[in-house]
């Protein structure tokens, strides 16, 4: 296997499996072979492939013949909570090197927004949630008030879906579908995959 393609790999395991900021090192060794462009490229292919693939396995929708490798569950950081009064939601300077790109995220973002099948409160309760897993809780502002049961079970879910996938069972669905129908169920895998994608790219301070 060639350098470069070595170089892609092993970034491809650090965004999966230890989201974070990469060592100086690693961005050298991308650097080495790679431009800026292509390396952006790089970032949302695999960002948008892992939240997408996750987001099947969350569906039950995981081809029963395909071969699956198990491998070790990361852990939260230890550091999860809201460092910064400053909260934003922009993501244009991970799309520097990609202008196109940026256009196509607002839209698949504003897709996600009209479905308008869960509470606005649940999936912006849901995002901030796996903000602060990964890390970047100033990426996204959390709801006000208090939460409901069921909201409560909507931060757990967000939580799993980003460090233990396969946890997300049948009876998982069954609830958020009893609770907000299944067209809820699927808006609600659609922003996850959307924002786990994004919020590891954020975290990984490469922009």
């Amino acid at each position: 296997m060639s350098d470069d393609w070595l170089a892609a790999l092993e970034f491809t395991d650090h965004f999966i499996l230890t989201p974070g900021p990469i060592s100086k090192e690693m961005r050298n060794s991308l650097q080495t072979y790679f431009s800026e462009h292509e390396i952006a490229e790089l970032c949302i292919g695999v960002a948008l492939f892992h939240g997408f693939s996750k987001m099947l396995i969350a569906l039950g929708r995981e081809p029963e013949e395909m071969e699956t490798t198990i491998v070790p569950t990361p852990h939260l950081p230890e550091s999860s909570t809201v460092e910064s009064v400053y909260v934003t939601n922009d993501f244009s300077h991970l799309f520097t090197y990609l202008p196109d790109m940026e256009s196509r995220w607002a839209v698949l973002e504003e897709s996600l927004l009209s479905l308008n099948a869960l509470p606005e409160k649940v999936l912006s309760l849901s995002k901030h949630r796996m903000s602060q897993v990964l890390g970047v809780a100033h990426a996204a502002s959390a709801p006000v008030g208090t939460y409901t049961d069921d909201e409560q079970f909507i931060r757990s879910v967000s939580e799993n879906f980003v460090f233990d996938i396969r946890s997300i069972s049948s009876s998982t669905r069954e609830r958020i579908i009893e609770s907000y129908g299944s067209q809820g169920l699927l808006q609600l895998m659609f922003g996850m995959a959307l924002y786990d994608g994004i919020f590891r790219m954020e975290a990984l301070s490469i922009a």
